[in-house]
């Protein structure tokens, strides 16, 4: 599997590590196609969660995605996201979420753009003048013993964000501790409660000038100053490293503190996508605002994942949602348009005018933007 990934992803293949690969995800979480004994595709399933409407849905990210060269074209990645979809939902992970290298392979079974993945660049220059912490925190290198305080601080900034992950415990490990020789990780403390996280990874520099670049793979805070804090970390690597790569909202502190040229989109093109694999149980899991009131019949399209199609009835009331089978079936619409609604990521009028939406009346689109408006979704973490 790790020879595949390599082939599939990596300019400079890394040696196979047997204790940071068995610890990365269970194998009962990996999906391979085989040509008799050979490993011919690949795929994993992390236990992932993602924050809509204030609540935590259960979501499995699809991540790794390989196929040998010879057998492409040939179908595997298909029957491989064919059976990832019955195993998400075996396990109650009514979504799904993965970045995509191809967007045609994974639109075709269901998936869509759904939120935003905000990469922006920094002069670590300008990090060296943002004001300092107002009281004392403490930042120290983070070790294993923080990983409960660290999932439960992420959720706890992450859970009126919509997109936002919420960490399963292997995904967790890798992606808020430092591990010598892939990244640093640091924490912030005040007055000996946890206040926010920091991992960085090292990169190519752009020039002579600059012996290496940082990619800052996690950052959040309760609170500004600890955010402060942990940008003081980063703004030490100057100018040994210029600049540093980070995943940012532009609703965030940090565009506010710094000059216009400063933060600069990085242009890298990544989005998101989704797709709900358990529709009725995805709609029971996300909340919804309190004063929303509607009825919506609609007929669903999903030919990957039979038991989400046919006529359904959506009715949101007092913050829940359900979604039953039945109805006139009004408004046609296919599984990926309607996450790409239920994220928050698309206009429901928008879609309609690019017919991507059938037999929708004015109404309907205004109970669906009233059911499913609001703030951009984005996320801050790759895989």
């Amino acid at each position: 599997m790790h020879q595949l990934s390599q082939q599939a992803f990596a300019a400079r293949p890394a040696p196979y590590d047997d204790e940071l690969d068995r610890t990365a995800v269970p194998l009962e979480r990996r999906l391979v196609a085989t040509d008799g004994g050979t490993i011919v595709g690949k795929l994993v399933i992390w236990e992932l969660g993602q924050w809509f409407g204030g609540r935590r849905v259960p979501m499995g990210g699809i991540s790794g995605v390989a196929v040998a060269p010879a057998y492409r074209g040939r179908r595997v990645a298909s029957s491989l996201l064919d059976d990832a979809l019955t195993a998400m939902r075996e396990r109650g992970e009514v979504l799904s979420t993965l970045y995509p290298m191809n967007h045609t392979l994974y639109r075709r079974h269901g998936w869509e753009v759904a939120g935003a993945y905000p990469e922006h660049d920094i002069d670590l220059r300008a990090l060296t003048d943002l004001p300092k912490p107002t009281r004392q925190v403490t930042v120290r290198e983070s070790v294993e013993a923080d990983l409960p305080a660290l999932r439960a601080l992420n959720d706890e900034v992450s859970r009126e964000v919509p997109g936002n992950v919420s960490y399963g415990p292997e995904f967790a490990a890798r992606r808020l501790l430092g591990h010598p020789g892939a990244q640093e990780g640091y924490v912030a403390e005040v007055d000996g409660v946890l206040t926010g996280a920091l991992t960085l990874g090292h990169g190519d520099g752009h020039d002579e000038r600059e012996l290496y670049t940082l990619s800052v793979r996690n950052l959040f805070a309760a609170d500004l100053d600890s955010e402060l804090a942990l940008l003081r970390v980063v703004a030490a690597h100057y100018p040994v490293a210029r600049t540093a790569r980070l995943v940012t909202s532009v609703s965030s502190a940090l565009p506010l503190l710094l000059g216009e040229r400063d933060l600069r989109p990085a242009g890298a093109g990544w989005c998101w996508m989704a797709r709900l694999v358990d529709a009725p149980g995805a709609i029971r899991a996300r909340g919804f605002a309190p004063e929303v009131d509607v009825e919506i019949h609609l007929d669903l399209i999903d030919p990957t994942a039979p038991w989400n199609a046919g006529p359904h009835v959506l009715r949101v009331k007092d913050g829940e949602g359900q979604l039953e089978p039945g109805g006139r079936g009004d408004v046609l619409i296919d599984i990926g348009r309607l996450t790409s609604l239920y994220t928050g990521w698309a206009d429901p009028r928008r879609l309609a005018h690019a017919g991507l939406i059938g037999g929708a009346e004015e109404s309907d689109l205004a109970a669906l933007d009233r059911t499913f408006g609001g703030r951009t979704p984005w996320a801050r973490d790759f895989f």
